[in-house]
This record gives C-alpha cells, structure tokens and sequence, in this order.
C-alpha cells in the first residue's frame, strides 16, 4: 500500500474530509487529493500529517505495526459507538420526497447505535416500496454529513425548490450533480448552486434496531 493510500485509510477512520484535514496541516485540498491518489512512498510530511491524524508515524511511513497503538484503541473504543437520532420518514413514492416527523424529545422518532458516525450523522426512516428491494420499507438508512459521497452509494439530498430526496450518488463533475432512483429507472441532474445539501450513506438497519429515548437514557446511566 502507497503512501498516499494510507493516508486516505487514516482520514476516513478519523472520519475527515479532505478538506478538513487540509486545513489541519495546511495545504489545500487538491495538494492532499494529490498526495493520496499518487503511488509514493514516503513525503516530507509524513510527521506533519501522523499529528494531525493522531496516527502511528511509524505506520504512516512504512506500513508497519498498526495505525493505531493499542492504548489508544482501548481508550477510543468506548466512543466509537454514537447514538444517532431518527430526523424523519422519507416517503418511497415516485419522487422519493421525504416527509418530516414530529419531534419526540431530542430523538426525533428514536435512535440507533451506529458505529464510527460523526455528531452530525442523522437517520431516515424508509416509507413504501418504491425502492424494493434496495430498501424496504418501515427499515432506517444512517447519513453523515462529514463523508464525502461515493458513486453507486445514497445520498440525501436536499434542493434549493424544498425538495427532499433520497438517490444513488453517479458523480460531481463540473458544476453539476448526477443521480439515479435507487430501483435504477430515472436519471437526474442537478447544477450545484441548487442542491443545499448532499450527505452520504454510511448503513442501513432493520427496524428492530431502533432504540427509543428512555433506552438511549438507562445506556448512558449505565455507562454503555
């Protein structure tokens, strides 16, 4: 594995995206995408970039040993699972248009156990069966906002009309934004000024996963 790939590893289990960790060491975010994209084995960065990362430099550069050292596993394990409120019900019909829920405490409609999920992350309830078998509805589909978008994943979308989706990420190349329906029967394109928001997939859970507040609550009692 190069070094650049490395990297890439690093920042997505820091949950960064590249610009942010850019701006961290500061450089700008073509130079880091760069870096990551080029098959080079050693930067006169590496110390700089394992700081930020709070990484093993020693990993960094070579490979060798874990990217992590093991105290700091230990000590960051009991963080890495975040409880991730429901924000609202995506209706499955034939926009795919979400319908927001009623708040019920600070949870929305409950919450669910995500692993690695940032403070921003959110989950949607799946409604209808327009995009069985991909999703079935009634079942919770988690997105973070700080993950960059992958093509062939889902995307939450919101456009500057007020229109509320959930599609397949295709790509983002030169100002405009393109997508497809989940059961793969409509192609759609946006220009970038009129999308607000495009947050990316990180699961998808079973209804039975879902935790209400006064669980949420005994957990944090409990320590959990």
């Amino acid at each position: 594995m190069a070094l650049g790939q490395r990297v890439k590893e690093a920042r997505e289990f820091r949950d960064l995206k590249q610009g942010e960790l850019a701006e961290l060491i500061g450089w700008t975010q073509q130079a880091l995408s760069t870096l990551e994209k080029r098959d080079s084995k050693k930067s006169a960065y590496s110390a700089q970039i394992a700081k930020a990362l709070d990484i093993d430099i020693d990993w960094l550069m070579s490979g060798s040993g874990e990217m992590v050292s093991k105290v700091k596993k230990d000590k960051s394990a009991r963080n890495l699972i975040k409880y991730v409120p429901v924000k609202g019900s995506a209706q499955m019909g034939d926009n795919g248009y979400w319908l927001e829920l009623d708040y019920m405490g600070n949870g929305g409609d409950g919450y669910l156990e995500v692993n690695n999920a940032s403070d921003s992350a959110y989950v949607i309830r799946a409604v209808g069966d327009s995009m069985f078998p991909a999703l079935r509805s009634g079942w919770y589909i988690v997105f973070d906002p700080k993950r960059d978008p992958c093509a062939g994943e889902y995307v939450h979308i919101v456009l500057t009309d007020g229109r509320n989706m959930i599609k397949e990420f295709v790509s983002c190349q030169h100002g405009i934004i393109t997508v497809i329906s989940v059961n793969g029967m409509e192609r759609m394109s946006f220009n970038c000024e009129d999308v607000n928001v495009l947050n990316p997939f990180v699961e998808i859970q079973p209804p039975s996963r879902l935790r209400d507040e006064l669980h949420l609550l005994d957990n944090e009692c409990t320590g959990i």
